[in-house]
């Protein structure tokens, strides 16, 4: 200890004078670099007063003027939603597009445009935030010492670096980062087997070190020779060379990396086997899946199933593919919520890349073993794999998997990750080779703020001294008063970078983005950033009110100086428009919270973590890695930077966190009582994979589950038998009926050895021995078909079943009821509660029919005052009303009241209105599949069939088609319809150009992407043509020949 206590002394003493040598020079070339020249040497900062802020002394923001329309008919390809090409800067990085003088100023020339901001508002709500943006108490004694002396405990003992191999789970590669790992790394899955084999046989050692493959030389590499699967169709990795000029034409990509090139002639790859390969972020693994994608649809002519994390990215990537699809001659289809039929129709000329969501790509799967068709798909790529560990989606995941897997059906599986601590037990599990390199394009310098000082980190580093090393102390000569409404520099951060290039500053909560944007806007320096692409700014709000049909009031204050926040209670239309902003440099900053790490590709110069928390919880070192990733990509600069904020309250777990293991994915199959097992067990005999308890031990012990059982202290077996246990209990598994007649499956209890004397009764037990078959009831059917638990499925059924005695079909409001049944939790509060005050209104106000409903589920008049006097719902009718309040706004989405309207209406975000209109729309569906379960719930599904039809369109007969194509709303399939593209044929026949010119805030981009969606769709209406063309002529053909 007194040896610790020392060294810290030492390196402290050792830090100050180096601090001392160098803040100076920093200090002078801060001011030099980023604040103008003045003989008061005054910064930006030094003239703000808190009183200024405060006291709102600031201008208006004035209307658009009348000549907006001519600007956008004269120089449409000049706008910020038009054909923009973004010239280079002398240094080689991207720069912003020319100002179009043609638009008319809406910003007036005062230094602070805004009258209507008041600083102690939204000071006083981050306030009742996580994290407050006053200054803390022990602000000023966070600084390098302070740091150091917290996380001196906390380092680990590092291996010599010169000594590199596959990250292990406890191995420093991981500890460290990914990026660390020199060369490449490539492991068979028979190696990492029979590793593991040795490993569990060493008593002492818990891991065996691979051999250095970092000078592999792959050109002259022997391996065992087996026949290449893969037939040649050209040069270009066996695809034609055509393929090439579309990545440069549609991606600007010229060449692959080395890596790429590495891995795309892998063993695994040549031989079709199994394959994880893990690069950090931004490394180009995406590229290397739509290579093989395309050679798996072109050279074997087999269908592809995509599997991405989330909705937006699943558009994003059909949006993608589309041109590649109309040259290529194959089908993207999109598999999210509504979209996507199951099973897909069966085309014999063209093949389909299936891109779908976890949730409904696993959908997709069932219905093709179920109809026999699974051997269709060729290849399943996963992107984001480490999710496989996710409670809830990760069990959804990783049922699929084992599936495609235990199937036997010769479907190769691709998986792809930058943050996976337990490789060789997710390769165990795929029986697949792994590949890791540590390569970025760009270079990423990682930072830590500690106080007014900036350490570097150096993975490399051997002690404490090295791993972080002072970098800089910022002096942005922020007045007292600036000071204490951004004690952690923000602002001054941000314009070392912004606005020539772009930064991300990551934030634990929404409500934290809004704070952190607005408090931006009265910092940072005005005129540098309102100038800065202003007509593209104007253009851009113009296009959020059209489109969208709101400009955020947040929103409407931050865009002036390119500043926006991003988070989930946006739609996703806003999004877009945010994200396409940003990528054109018209947005410089964006607050966002964490989910934009994972779901959207928006690079930076520079990442900012605000906070090391994702709401309440402490960040990991996974997501700690997705945030930084999107620091630096190829054509921003030669390194990108991160900077994490940490305060003195969360030294210490900051250094755990830097140090500690990549996080593993651990199964969560047996997680809320075993639900995902029985889950499992459901559609594995619905699809008759299994039969029995024996084929069900083989089945479960395919599982990533069985890979970690030994760790978690569970036995397959046992989880077995438990879950068949709770099925045949609930009446979800019954004894096939020839099995029934057996007397041998039915004993009485007191027959069985061992347990006579524990027998007080006489009582009759279930034997069901190994080779015991046993089949799904109705009940079990429905489960299955709809995808979700058994003691959800009863829960619906007794609402469908209580239902039809006093079905109201005068109005909708009876149907969407029980679909939002459907996705209701104990209390109906997902997603977002009732509002008490807001529900009572409303129900005073409510058509007779409507009316009607609500005293059939319980509410009373009585219970009406009882909500009007306490303003509250909770009690026993808490998850009725919760349901009620969301019929309501169902029924104002179904009746076409914009959004915006809806959510003021309801005082509801957007995105969440958004988020139940996608969920509702899943439940219909589910409805739909379960009542074909059930005889007596024939009459239901051409009800809830419309419903979920309407509900996934939300337009008018008249726009349903045009809606049809992706990520086209009802205000844009408004604007198409009033141009005249009234169809999907006349949208697929037009050009680019008429489109952009046609349509308001249309880029050229969007455009093309449109145009290609439209001509899929009608190619899918061509295939099925051509086949009944085809099987018409069968039948003729045979009729006319001669017995």
């Amino acid at each position: 200890m007194t040896t610790n206590c020392k060294n810290i002394e030492n390196k402290v003493i050792t830090t100050k004078r180096r601090r001392s040598s160098t803040s100076e020079s920093y200090d002078r070339h801060s001011q030099e670099l980023f604040w103008p020249d003045s003989d008061d040497n005054d910064s930006f900062f030094s003239n703000s007063k808190i009183e200024n802020l405060i006291d709102n002394k600031v201008g208006t923001f004035n209307e658009r003027k009348s000549n907006i329309n001519d600007f956008e008919h004269n120089c449409i390809d000049d706008s910020l939603f038009g054909d923009i090409n973004i010239p280079e800067s002398e240094n080689g990085n991207l720069g912003g597009t020319p100002l179009v003088q043609d638009f008319p100023d809406r910003i007036n020339n005062s230094d602070v445009i805004f009258s209507d901001i008041d600083i102690n508002d939204y000071i006083q709500d981050s306030e009742k935030d996580l994290f407050s943006d006053s200054l803390p108490d022990d602000f000023a004694i966070q600084n390098t010492q302070k740091f150091l002396e917290d996380v001196a405990f906390k380092v680990p003992n590092i291996p010599n670096q010169k000594n590199k191999h596959i990250p292990n789970d406890d191995s420093m590669i991981s500890v460290s980062m990914l990026e660390d790992i020199q060369g490449s790394q490539y492991e068979t899955s028979e190696e990492i087997r029979n590793r593991t084999i040795q490993s569990n046989q060493c008593a002492n050692s818990s891991h065996k070190e691979i051999a250095d493959l970092s000078h592999l030389n792959w050109e002259t590499q022997i391996f065992v020779e087996e026949k290449n699967d893969i037939p040649s169709k050209g040069n270009f990795y066996g695809l034609p060379d055509s393929v090439k000029k579309m990545i440069l034409e549609h991606k600007s990509i010229t060449g692959l990396y080395e890596w790429q090139d590495e891995c795309l002639n892998l063993p695994a790859i040549r031989q079709r086997k199994n394959l994880i390969y893990a690069l950090p972020t931004s490394g180009g693994k995406t590229l290397v899946a739509e290579i093989l994608m395309l050679r798996e649809i072109i050279c074997r002519e087999k269908n592809v199933l995509f599997i991405l994390p989330y909705v937006s990215i699943v558009q994003e990537k059909v949006s993608a593919m589309s041109p590649f699809a109309i040259s290529l001659n194959f089908i993207v289809d999109e598999y999210t919520s509504g979209k996507g039929k199951c099973p897909p129709s069966k085309r014999i000329k063209r093949k389909s890349i299936y891109i779908a969501s976890i949730e409904k790509g696993a959908i997709l799967l069932d219905s093709l073993i179920d109809a026999g068709r699974a051997n269709e798909i060729g290849l399943v790529v996963v992107d984001e794999l480490h999710l496989i560990g996710e409670k809830g989606r990760g069990s959804v995941l990783e049922t699929m998997l084992t599936k495609v897997m235990f199937i036997n059906a010769k479907i190769q599986v691709v998986g792809m990750s930058a943050t996976i601590g337990n490789l060789t037990e997710i390769s165990t599990f795929l029986n697949a080779d792994v590949y890791s390199r540590g390569f970025r394009p760009v270079e990423l310098k990682e930072y830590i703020k500690c106080g007014r000082d900036i350490l570097q980190i150096n993975a490399a580093g051997k002690t404490l001294e090295e791993v972080f090393t002072f970098k800089r102390s910022v002096n942005f000569k922020y007045t007292e008063s600036v000071a204490r409404c951004d004690p952690d520099h923000l602002a001054g951060l941000v314009t070392e970078c912004a606005p020539k290039h772009c930064c991300l500053i990551f934030c634990p909560t929404r409500k934290n983005c809004e704070n952190v944007a607005l408090l931006l806007t009265q910092i940072l320096p005005k005129s540098r950033f309102l100038e800065h692409q202003k007509s593209e700014k104007n253009d851009l709000m113009d296009a959020l009110e059209k489109i969208c049909g709101i400009l955020s009031p947040v929103l409407a204050k931050t865009i002036p100086f390119g500043v926006a926040y991003h988070h989930s209670g946006l739609t996703t239309d806003e999004r877009k428009f945010i994200e396409t902003a940003y990528r054109l440099n018209v947005i410089s900053v964006i607050c966002c919270t964490s989910t934009l790490a994972a779901g959207v590709n928006l690079p930076a110069k520079r990442v900012i973590i605000r906070a090391p928390y994702i709401g309440a919880e402490f960040m990991t070192l996974c997501k700690y890695k997705q945030m930084v990733g999107r620091a630096g990509r190829a054509g921003m600069g030669e390194a990108g930077e991160s900077i994490l904020i940490s305060a003195c309250q969360d030294n210490v777990r900051v250094g755990e966190m830097l140090f500690s293991p990549m996080d593993k994915a651990v199964s969560s199959l047996d997680n809320i009582d075993g639900l995902g097992i029985q889950s499992l067990i459901v559609s594995s005999i619905g699809l008759n994979l299994a039969h029995c308890r024996r084929d069900l031990y083989q089945l479960l012990n395919s599982t990533l589950l069985a890979v970690q059982a030994e760790q978690l202290g569970l036995k397959t077996e046992t989880l077995v038998m438990n879950s068949i246990r709770e099925m045949f209990k609930n009446r979800i598994l019954e004894i096939c009926s020839r099995e029934k007649s057996e007397q041998a499956s039915i004993i009485i209890s007191q027959d069985i050895r061992n347990d006579m004397k524990s027998i007080t009764t006489q009582e009759r037990r279930l034997f069901i021995g190994k080779s015991t078959k046993f089949q799904l009831t109705t009940i079990g059917k429905a489960s299955f078909k709809a995808g979700i638990d058994y003691k959800r499925t009863y829960n619906i059924y007794y609402e469908l079943k209580n239902a039809q005695k006093h079905l109201i079909l005068t109005n909708y409001a009876h149907l969407l009821y029980l679909v939002v049944c459907f996705n209701s939790n104990a209390t109906g509060d997902e997603l977002f509660a009732a509002n008490a005050a807001i529900l009572f209104r409303e129900y005073t106000s409510l058509d007779d029919t409507t009316q009607k409903l609500f005293q059939l589920v319980g509410l009373t008049e009585a219970i009406a005052a009882k909500i009007r006097k306490t303003l509250s719902i909770q009690g026993k009718m808490e998850l009725k009303l919760n349901r009620l309040f969301k019929v309501l706004i169902l029924i104002d989405i179904l009746n076409l009241l914009p959004i915006p309207a809806i959510a003021t209406k309801f005082d509801i975000e957007r995105g969440s209105l958004q988020n139940l209109v996608s969920q509702s729309t899943a439940a219909a569906n589910a409805i739909v599949r379960l009542c074909e379960q059930v005889e007596e719930f024939w009459c239901y599904k051409p009800l809830f069939e419309r419903i979920g039809a309407k509900m996934d369109r939300c337009g008018t007969i008249e726009l349903e088609p045009l809606m049809e194509l992706p990520a086209v709303k009802i205000n844009r399939a408004k604007q198409f319809y009033a141009a005249g593209f009234k169809t999907i044929e006349d949208i697929a026949k037009c050009r680019p150009m008429q489109l952009v010119k046609s349509i308001e805030h249309m880029p050229l981009k969007v455009a093309k992407e449109i145009i290609s969606a439209a001509k899929i769709i009608l190619m899918k209406k061509l295939d099925v043509l051509e086949d009944e063309t085809e099987a018409i002529k069968l039948c003729l053909h045979q009729t006319e020949e001669p017995e």
